[in-house]
């Protein structure tokens, strides 16, 4: 199977249960993607892999137009029901892959993407895609979990992110995807963090593959046993295995004159 028809496969299966998951409605970080953003109403801002909407949806009242971008159908079908029982008129939709954007070269004023790096083979490719379709001094703004900086602990973290969704490709360390972002020629501009308290049952609910939840629950629990934290603070709680997802926000800014590699 090639890697667009497995995330089409597991988004597709997902594309509910995402769409109310906690973890990717919650205001707190839809509002700090919002002001590293800062929409205004002259503003054409891409959300590329944009799910079922849920950052569209945010920005859309602020600016001037949205394109909601994804290569999964039922995702983007998702979209359009959220966007249209919100009322908003100013977002378009548009399937296709992040790697090969069928836009004009400097045809928005920001881009923003949540949640996706991870899942692309070649991320590279599509950030360098992301600045293309970006106009000079235009913002790009990435939101993603990172793995541990230890190889070994990112390693087994990534192992477990596969186990739990096939389409899982790499989480960056912090390192890793700060130099993705420049090396594909753009500043950053700002960055932050913060950690996600998760809780096996909801991590693997999103997922609506039931097939996977008692060997993957068995996997974690040994290793939280054995006191192998995957850099991702893996323990048991008594109830459940718990971990921590660490988010990184980076703005960067296309600068005047530059080009992609």
């Amino acid at each position: 199977m090639s890697s667009q028809s497995r995330v089409r496969e597991e988004f597709a299966r997902q594309a509910e249960s995402l769409s109310v998951a906690p973890a990717f409605t919650d205001a707190e970080i839809l509002e700090k993607i919002r002001a590293a953003t800062s929409p205004t109403k002259n503003m054409q801002i891409l959300d590329l892999g944009c799910g079922p909407g849920i950052v569209s949806a945010a920005l859309a009242p602020y600016a001037r137009e949205v394109v909601a971008f994804d290569i999964t159908p039922e995702m983007l079908e998702k979209a359009r029901q959220r966007c249209r029982e919100a009322g908003l008129r100013n977002v378009r939709f548009e399937l296709g892959r992040a790697e090969e954007l069928p836009f004009e070269a400097g045809s928005f004023d920001a881009v923003v993407t949540r949640l996706t790096l991870h899942h692309f083979p070649d991320p590279y490719r599509a950030v360098v895609e992301m600045v293309r379709v970006t106009r000079p001094n235009g913002k790009v703004v990435v939101a993603d979990i990172v793995s541990s900086e230890n190889p070994d602990e990112a390693e087994l973290h990534n192992s477990l992110e596969i186990l739990r969704d096939p389409s899982h490709v790499q989480a960056f360390s912090t390192g890793g995807l700060l130099n993705l972002i420049e090396s594909a020629g753009l500043r950053v501009t700002s960055r932050s963090t913060w950690e996600m308290q998760r809780d096996f049952d909801e991590w693997i609910r999103i997922t609506n593959a039931p097939e996977r939840v008692k060997p993957l629950y068995t996997v974690m629990l040994t290793l939280a046993r054995a006191g192998i934290h995957a850099g991702i603070d893996l323990r048991f709680n008594g109830k459940t295995v718990v971990f921590k997802h660490r988010w990184l926000l980076i703005t960067a800014e296309k600068m005047t004159g530059a080009s992609a590699p």
